[in-house]
């Protein structure tokens, strides 16, 4: 009789669980093209590391356990589902043929079931009374939560009463061991009743089993299925690298993303997989000063917006016709109805969202998709930018400085240009545009200089020739802006023949490293901090702490976030300080991967920051809270925006903000750093 009801019943289930599947895969078929399976190696020990490991979600020391405690048993407790599936075919069938490895199973499940239970008790603890902020979301998804943590409790309540009645009825399989239903089985009796418990149980368990199964494509936890594959198919490597547009095709319509069939499709799975558990929002630093950016809301937003557009596409293409209804639908926008515009222009592409992110959601390229196409298609920017983007066109720096006085910042040093000779140097030192143009930056790069210059290393600068790199116009949606400088470069680069790249900016760093490869510029690029670490390891750059003034003092040192959770550098700058005799470092409350932004990424150097508390302000007053006399820099960016910072607070007097080359080249054995010479204070 069991089989008769059971067989149909799963059949069924399963078949409409593959039909909306189906439909969800197919959503991803109308999404943009994108090649995830390269390195499939690297992908496999990801996915154990991230998805199996939970090496993200344990991050967060109280939310981390209870999740891990859940996937994990999850993962122990499929084996009882599909015992349970064979035991709905026939009584008698179960895996006990496994013989030792099926008595580890029934342990593991036996104590995973216990402690999926707890977990589920210390979740809805967390959200219903301790009412912890970033799980508060909107009514809809407070019901899912009831919903989800209901059935998993459910589940396995069922499975250790079917249990634990079957030992009670002296019915188990062979070869099972189960400590936790042993107990449990000294409550029943080995009667007619016990045998109508272990019905119970059996039922109870397969059937919401199934229930749950169905309900999760409906569900915000249709991450139970899709987290893994979204690990597998996450970026390599730095993950705000931007894919280049080509702008040469015939067939090219739409440039960014206008609409959500214009992500990648693994945008469209991101969204697929996102936990709303809301860590990205919480170290969002224009969330955290007041601004409406949602990272959260932003991959929610593309979920719904897949959800009902795709249906609509999907029928068009059938030849279907749409009603009004549908057709007002379809015509919604995207970036205006689901998404605000606002939102997007708040972001500094920082990346904290996405080190957060337990299931490597990539938060920033849908962005920085959505602001190419409301730059590139609609016109559509916020005002500041037409400076800076008229400046880039024209001067090839956004800055409304001429592109011939880029290397007036070198006067006295024994540094030349490419043009002047070519042949026999060390490196290139990438200046970019505020070590060019910014006097605070300008006494940076002469620092650089002076230190590369004692260690031996032959420096040349491309001068005139050297343009942006292209950043801020990508970073705000200006492509093709950004695609005729990078180009540039990349040309006058390769006519060099340069090999060795040195920068000051860990954006032109990250760009040039990362992105200059996909245009056919292929160097070996460092960052200042990280080549003078080699310098000093190498023996070739000598440093004393005898001729400086101040002989013992406190810095605090900022990580830059394209220099840190971009390219995973924390320790090069703070080698640097560390072997000085007269620095004492500290570590602010965020500091390496957990690190907060100084303001400036992602274009909002050149935009204003109307909305909410300044984030500068934010960062400077936790700098400032460690007591430091000096906040040590890599990023002329960062530079810029901690010195207004401490102006602000009304700290200039009493703390320094400085480059950590700066701070090297009062260290060298003789003579003043020329980071004054010659220049405005």
């Amino acid at each position: 009789m069991r089989a008769w009801i059971f067989v149909p019943m799963f059949l069924g289930a399963v078949g409409i669980f593959a039909f909306n599947a189906w439909r969800l895969f197919q959503f991803l078929r109308l999404a943009r093209p994108e090649n995830r399976w390269d390195r499939v190696g690297q992908r496999l020990w990801q996915t154990l590391v991230v998805a199996f490991g939970q090496s993200r979600i344990l991050r967060d020391r109280v939310a981390g356990p209870i999740h891990a405690g859940i996937f994990w048993g999850f993962l122990v407790l499929l084996s009882s589902a599909v015992e349970a599936v064979l035991e709905g075919f026939n009584p008698r069938w179960s895996l006990s043929f496994l013989g030792p490895l099926y008595s580890v199973s029934t342990i593991a499940v036996d104590l995973f079931c216990a402690i999926v239970f707890v977990a589920v008790l210390w979740a809805a603890w967390r959200r219903w009374v301790q009412r912890v902020a970033r799980l508060q979301g909107p009514a809809e998804e407070q019901r899912d939560a009831v919903i989800v943590l209901g059935l998993i409790a459910v589940i396995v309540t069922a499975l250790l009463l079917q249990n634990s009645t079957r030992i009670a009825l002296q019915a188990d399989h062979a070869w099972a061991v189960r400590p936790v239903s042993t107990l449990l089985a000294q409550l029943f009796a080995p009667n007619q009743t016990t045998r109508i418990l272990f019905e119970v149980g059996w039922w109870v368990h397969i059937g919401f089993i199934l229930i749950f199964l169905n309900y999760l494509p409906f569900s915000k936890h249709l991450h139970v299925l899709t987290s893994v594959p979204n690990v597998f198919f996450a970026r390599l490597g730095p993950v705000n690298v931007l894919d280049p547009l080509d702008f040469a095709r015939e067939d090219a319509t739409v440039f960014g993303a206008t609409d959500v069939e214009h992500l990648s499709w693994k945008s469209i799975l991101d969204s697929y997989s996102c936990t709303h558990c809301g860590r990205c929002t919480s170290v969002c630093p224009a969330n955290q000063t007041g601004k409406i950016l949602d990272p959260r809301a932003i991959v929610v937003a593309v979920r719904q917006r897949t959800l009902d557009r795709m249906p609509l596409l999907l029928k068009q293409r059938r030849g279907g016709q749409l009603s009004p209804e549908e057709e007002a639908l379809l015509n919604k926008r995207f970036v205006g109805d689901y998404i605000p515009e606002e939102a997007l222009w708040q972001c500094t592409t920082c990346g904290a969202c996405m080190e957060e992110c337990p299931v490597l959601i990539e938060h920033v390229p849908v962005i920085v998709e959505l602001r190419r196409g409301l730059v590139m298609m609609e016109a559509r920017f916020p005002t500041e930018l037409q400076s800076a983007y008229g400046n880039l066109e024209i001067q090839a720096t956004p800055w409304a400085f001429a592109a011939s006085d880029r290397a007036a910042w070198a006067a006295g040093l024994p540094v030349k240009t490419l043009a002047e000779e070519s042949t026999t140097y060390d490196v290139l030192f990438w200046v970019g545009c505020a070590g060019s143009y910014d006097q605070r930056a300008q006494r940076v790069a002469r620092s650089i200089v002076q230190l590369l210059t004692a260690a031996g290393v032959q420096v040349r600068i491309l001068g005139a020739e050297e343009r942006c790199t292209g950043d801020p116009a990508r970073r705000t949606g200006n492509e093709y802006l950004a695609d005729g400088l990078v180009r540039a470069n990349v040309e006058t680069l390769n006519r060099y023949g340069v090999r060795t790249i040195v920068t000051m900016c860990p954006h032109c760093y990250n760009t040039l490293k990362n992105e200059y490869p996909r245009f056919g510029g292929f160097y070996q690029v460092y960052h200042h901090t990280q080549y003078l670490r080699r310098l000093l390891e190498e023996g070739r750059l000598q440093l004393t702490g005898e001729h400086v003034q101040t002989l013992l003092h406190t810095v605090v040192y900022h990580d830059s976030c394209y220099l840190g959770r971009y390219n995973g550098e924390y320790e090069a700058p703070r080698v640097l300080l560390e072997v000085l005799p007269t620095v004492q470092l500290s570590e602010p409350e965020r500091a390496r991967d957990r690190g907060f932004c100084c303001g400036a990424g992602g274009g909002r150097m050149f935009l204003e920051e109307r909305v909410g508390k300044k984030v500068n302000l934010e960062r400077t007053e936790e700098l400032l809270a460690t007591g430091a006399e000096t906040i040590a820099v890599n990023c002329p960016f960062c530079l810029t925006m901690l010195t207004d910072g401490v102006k602000a607070l009304g700290k200039a007097d009493t703390v320094r903000v400085r480059d950590v080359a700066e701070i090297l080249a009062e260290h060298l054995p003789a003579g003043d750093p020329p980071a004054e010479g010659g220049l405005p204070a």
